[in-house]
């Protein structure tokens, strides 16, 4: 007889166990459904095959008992689609995670049948419309992320039902509204980050009820109301309080202090008033930022805030800038932490209590604002660094005042203005630098009086005139660079007589003359750079001449030598023999050869007055290139790209292709050379090409694309024929390393190879900008027009829509108004007629540095409706901003450096620690770099100058560190 209670379970059990084989394919179908409405361009679900057990599929998660799905794990895939609502049968499911993908569309209300639910990640995707009220049911949900979206409307009411929710996320979306103060009843809420929003009215006071909160950001919006006075005492666990850019009033309350976990408080940009409250007990505190309230002081109330700071050990930033502080600055501030970075109080009343300064180096940060006029109460300063930082304005005549003064750096900035002549009466000073600013007007006589003087660095500013000859007084100079600056005349005669230098840069700017022979006995010399002026006359033949790996005279067309040999090596001509005789044939030469000229000029004039001609060939030099034939006929590049076949097309652009051809000369030579063929069916091609080879008939520079020649004849059917012979770069343009077809063989830029890259980038673009007259305008600057040659150097082509900037003002320039340039990386204003402008470039510049460092094209669908490459990147924190880039720029940074430096930095794991800091400071400087380069109005985006030398700063500090 059968057991009635077992009889029971078993059916229960069958019951059971069947419905649970349903649900599986349930689940199954559910997946499959998904897969079928979402676009893979990366085949990431290839796994997803119907003859494979769906637990085993990529990203999915089964229970144990019954295979059902527990988890849905696909971040970062470059997924797009909408949505499915067949999500919602997939009814044990605990953890969807989608984010940084392109999903669009709105979300699933039906999610909030998934009661089983912990975790919703869809952060950086490209939803839209508003939140489903009904997500308010999950009582079980502790993770719901909608951040970096197009989200609006409101926080519904119904979120405060969520009781287990611990981390909620909505920032950078078109929320708005109220925030719901029912918020206040999540009580185990740690993290509520909503920053970036629209959200207005009064900040609900029982959000600092919940005590334990770890993480609260609300910046960027435009919130109301006052910090309650006892919030304090009830945010034990509170770490990181960001509050910034709102309408915020009132009085920082005392009680801060007793949320005694603090690491981070942001108030800045907000109505705050009355004095700044004492920071006792906040011994974890790295960051202060109060700037930009209503902040009141006196020199008690001072002595006060700065003494309560003294337990503040990591201090890394303080900033109380623009505020109403009055009163002394208490010598206390000596006393401040060890770490701190950054201390800005500029634009306040303090007075007082730096007399006994003597060492005010603040370098390397993002200070911005004019310098004060503090100079004269620094008066026994003997070290004053602030370089590489954002300071603007003039330099204030009262630096003179630091007479004790021997090391002085404001170099890497934006200052403007002459350097004052009080700076060269400083006798005692041995270091001055000041390149990378916006420096004018010319360099002092005065200069001649710093015997002292060691190391000067004046490069990359808009000095002008001549080098007075009163620096050859300077005789302990060791390090004199003057390099792209707009210096005309001759090098003084007798620079030779520095004795001490090691390194003379005088490149890239209008020089003329002789080089003078006198540098011929310099004994230290290491490094000589005469390039790109417009030296003229022998090279000198002794000396220092003789190495030539010590000096560099490329970009001079009027240098000669007297040894062949020599002249190919330099790239220069070869003199007519002995100084004498050349003065007096040479002359008679030319004005033979004059005449001759302009006699065949006019033959020539009336010959062709009288037929056309049918072909015409435009050779355009290039010094690497002598070697090789400049006629070069349509046959020839017929045969060496194999009848243009398809195996050696390398690239197509706007108005034609490039090919890879391999040349074989007359005269033995053999070359491998790429090809650019117009396609003369579009009506902009010719005009194109004329542009492209009056662009770079006279222009060079090592990292723009060199030319070997032109050719436009007739094809063999009778056809007009153009094209451009160019040196071939064997690894291809930048968009193709930077966006491989296949990730898993194709090559990697490691961070350095992209900072080289950049640099060499804005290298090419200055040199077009202010050392080319006229001015030249790429408009065109995209990954695709940069080429890497066989060492990863990078090399500016393409200039085909290139525009010539006229110095007289009252010339009009072209408007940009049909200017066609490349969708994602042209600036704004063209968009609305804008002319053609350097700024437009640097825009260019600045977005093609961001998609490096970001793996994220300008044309991603994730960047509509308003929302840029540039915007996105902008409206992060910097954490946020590492999160985004490629994780392998930082990985292969610490791989390739922790062997060789552990012994610098202690042990294995600590250098690891050291240098993925290295990386992502890195990372952080430069995507600053590409912003300042994007800014909306042209006027405030930095010159191409400026971006190259913060690059270069950069480079210079992690290759140091």
């Amino acid at each position: 007889m059968i057991n009635a209670p077992f009889l029971f379970l078993s059916c229960f059990l069958f019951r059971h166990f069947h419905a649970i084989s349903c649900n599986t394919n349930t689940d199954r179908d559910a997946l499959f459904s998904f897969k079928s409405q979402v676009s893979d361009p990366t085949n990431s679900l290839s796994s997803w095959s119907l003859h494979s057990n769906h637990c085993t599929w990529k990203g999915v998660t089964c229970s144990k008992l019954g295979n059902r799905v527990q988890s849905l794990i696909l971040p970062g895939l470059s997924l797009s689609g909408k949505l499915p609502p067949h999500l919602s049968n997939l009814t044990y499911l605990h953890s969807l995670d989608l984010s940084n993908n392109s999903f669009h569309g709105q979300i699933p209300k039906d999610l909030a049948h998934l009661s089983l639910l912990n975790v919703i990640q869809l952060s950086s995707n490209n939803l839209s419309g508003t939140l489903p009220p009904q997500l308010g049911h999950l009582h079980r949900l502790q993770v719901l992320d909608f951040s970096v979206n197009n989200l609006t409307g409101q926080i519904p009411p119904s979120f405060a039902n969520l009781s287990s929710l611990e981390n909620l996320s909505l920032a950078t979306n078109g929320l708005e509204g109220e925030i719901p103060s029912e918020l206040g009843n999540l009580r185990n809420l740690s993290f509520l980050q909503i920053s970036a929003n629209n959200f207005s009215g009064q900040f609900p006071t029982s959000i600092f009820n919940i005590s334990s909160l770890v993480f609260l950001s609300v910046t960027k919006n435009n919130l109301e109301g006052k910090l309650p006075q006892n919030f304090g005492h009830f945010l034990p666990n509170l770490k990181n309080l960001h509050l910034a850019s709102n309408r915020f009033e009132g009085i920082i309350p005392n009680s801060i202090s007793n949320a005694s976990h603090l690491q981070y408080i942001d108030l800045a940009h907000n109505k705050f008033h009355g004095s700044i409250p004492p920071f006792n007990n906040l011994k974890n505190l790295t960051h202060l930022i109060l700037g930009n309230n209503f902040l009141s002081s006196t020199t008690s109330l001072n002595f006060q805030f700065f003494y309560s700071l003294r337990n503040s050990t990591q201090l890394q930033i303080l900033m109380i800038n623009d505020n109403h502080l009055a009163g002394d600055l208490p010598s206390s501030v000596a006393n401040l932490s060890g770490n701190l970075q950054q201390f800005c109080v500029a634009n306040n009343f303090l007075t007082g209590a730096l007399h006994d300064l003597q060492k005010l180096v603040i370098y390397s940060n993002r200070l911005s604002g004019e310098i004060p006029d503090f100079f004269g109460n620094l008066t026994n300063l003997y070290t004053l660094g602030m370089g590489n930082n954002q300071f603007s304005g003039r330099i204030h005549r009262s630096i003179g005042q630091c007479k004790r003064l021997t090391i002085l750096d404001l170099g890497m900035n934006r200052l403007g203005g002459t350097i004052p002549k009080e700076i060269f009466q400083l006798s005692g000073l041995t270091s001055l630098y000041l390149a990378g600013n916006s420096l004018q007007g010319s360099l002092p006589p005065k200069v001649g009086t710093m015997k002292q003087l060691e190391t000067m660095d004046i490069s990359d500013n808009q000095l002008s005139e001549n080098i007075p000859m009163e620096i050859e007084h300077c005789f302990s100079l060791k390090w004199l660079m003057m390099a792209r600056n707009k210096f005309n005349g001759s090098i003084p005669t007798n620079i030779g007589n520095l004795a001490s230098l090691e390194t003379l840069d005088l490149s890239s700017n209008s020089l003329t003359g002789p080089i003078p022979e006198s540098l011929e006995k310099l004994e230290y010399i290491q490094k000589l750079n005469l390039s790109f002026n417009h030296l003229e006359g022998e090279v000198p033949m002794e000396g220092l001449f003789t190495n030539l790996t010590k000096f560099d005279l490329r970009g001079n067309n009027q240098l000669c030598s007297l040894s062949k040999e020599n002249a190919q090596n330099l790239g220069v001509l070869l003199c007519v023999a002995g100084k004498n005789k050349r003065k007096i044939v040479l002359p008679t030469i030319l004005a033979v050869v004059g005449a001759i000229a302009l006699f065949i000029s006019m033959v020539f004039l009336f010959w062709t007055m009288k037929k056309k001609r049918k072909e015409r060939k435009t050779s355009l030099s290039s010094a690497p290139f002598r070697g090789l034939p400049q006629n070069i006929k349509y046959g020839d590049i017929r045969i060496a790209t194999d009848n243009f076949a398809a195996e050696n097309l390398i690239g197509k652009g706007g108005f034609g292709s490039v090919y890879k051809g391999v040349f074989n000369f007359s005269n033995g030579e053999t070359a491998t050379l790429a090809v650019k063929v117009l396609d003369l069916q579009q009506s902009k091609a010719s005009k194109s090409f004329n542009v492209e080879c009056e662009a770079l008939k006279n222009i060079r520079h090592r990292n723009l694309v060199k030319v070997i020649t032109s050719c436009s004849s007739l094809d063999y059917n009778g056809e007009e024929f153009k094209a451009l012979v160019m040196q071939f770069m064997p690894n291809g343009n930048l968009d193709v390393n930077i966006h491989p077809e296949d990730e898993e063989s194709g090559s990697f830029l490691t961070l350095m190879q992209r900072l080289s890259i950049a640099i060499d980038v804005a290298s090419a673009v200055d040199y077009l900008h202010h050392d080319c007259n006229p001015p030249i305008v790429h408009c065109d600057l995209k990954p695709a027009n940069v080429l890497l040659d066989e060492n990863m150097t990078a090399h500016v082509a393409d200039f085909g829509l290139a525009k010539f900037l006229s110095q007289n003002a009252s010339e009009k320039r072209s408007s940009t108004l049909g200017l066609e340039g490349s969708i994602g990386y042209i600036a704004p204003e063209y968009g609305f007629g804008g002319k053609a402008s350097t700024e437009g470039d640097v825009y260019s510049f600045g977005i093609l540095m961001l998609e490096m460092f970001t793996g994220k094209r300008p044309t991603d669908k994730m960047f509509k409706e308003g929302l840029s490459l540039s915007k996105f990147v902008s409206a992060m924190d910097e954490n946020e901003v590492l999160m985004f880039v490629d994780g392998r720029l930082i990985d292969d940074h610490e791989y390739s450096t922790q062997s060789s430096n552990t012994d610098d930095h202690g042990s294995g794991f600590e250098s690891k620690t050291y240098w993925t800091l290295k990386a992502e400071e890195c990372i952080a400087d430069v995507i600053i770099v590409g912003l300042c380069c994007t800014a909306d109005q042209p006027k405030e985006r930095w010159s191409i100058r400026e971006a190259s030398s913060k690059l270069r700063a950069i480079r210079h500090s992690m290759l140091t560190s």
